[in-house]
């Protein structure tokens, strides 16, 4: 063994020791043996930060809608409603959702003869507490197989019991959200409102 190794040998039993006998780690211990001062890490300057302008927006003030009488033919039409047209005298329904808010019109919206139809059927069913049957209606108008063959079990269970339990009302409840919906993406707003406001 040579004398470098010696001395190495004898430095790394006194940072054991030193180790030992102080509780610090064996890096900080043979620095300690070998005179060597800790040495923290270096912090990193970190960069300037780059001062940014600033930007200035002016608000501008929306300009007011003034509601020209003569152009706007919905200004003084009546609430929605039945009408009653000059010429054919047929009765359509008129609705004024689809008027912007700056009062542009769109036209009158009216609601499909076959529509105006169902909702008599179903505000007479509804009126005499038949709202399964309105439902079964409502089903087969929109052609829906599954939910004309669930309207039908549910009357067939309602009439077994005598009266509608509560979650068969759940299912019903159910099957007709769903066809309220069908019937929304097929026949649009305003045929839509004229059902729901049927039952």
């Amino acid at each position: 063994m040579t004398q470098a190794q010696k001395t190495a040998k004898a430095k790394f039993k006194q940072a054991i020791a030193y180790r030992q006998k102080t509780g610090v780690s064996l890096k900080e211990a043979f620095a300690h043996i070998y005179g060597k001062k800790k040495v923290g890490a270096v912090k990193k300057k970190s960069a300037p930060k780059k001062k940014v302008a600033k930007k200035i927006v002016k608000k501008v003030a929306k300009k007011k809608y003034i509601l020209n009488k003569k152009k706007d033919k919905l200004y003084e039409a009546k609430k929605p409603g039945k009408r009653i047209a000059k010429k054919s005298g047929k009765t359509y329904y008129e609705s004024r959702i689809n008027r912007s808010d700056k009062g542009k019109v769109y036209g009158i919206v009216k609601a499909k003869p076959t529509i105006i139809v169902l909702s008599k059927k179903i505000k007479n069913l509804t009126e005499r507490n038949d709202n399964n049957l309105a439902i079964l209606l409502l089903a087969k108008f929109l052609k829906s197989k599954k939910a004309i063959e669930l309207m039908n079990n549910v009357i067939k269970m309602a009439d077994n019991f005598g009266y509608m339990p509560n979650n068969l009302g759940i299912i019903r409840d159910d099957i007709y959200t769903k066809l309220m919906m069908l019937l929304k993406s097929k026949y649009g707003e305003v045929d839509y409102k004229i059902i729901q406001n049927s039952f």
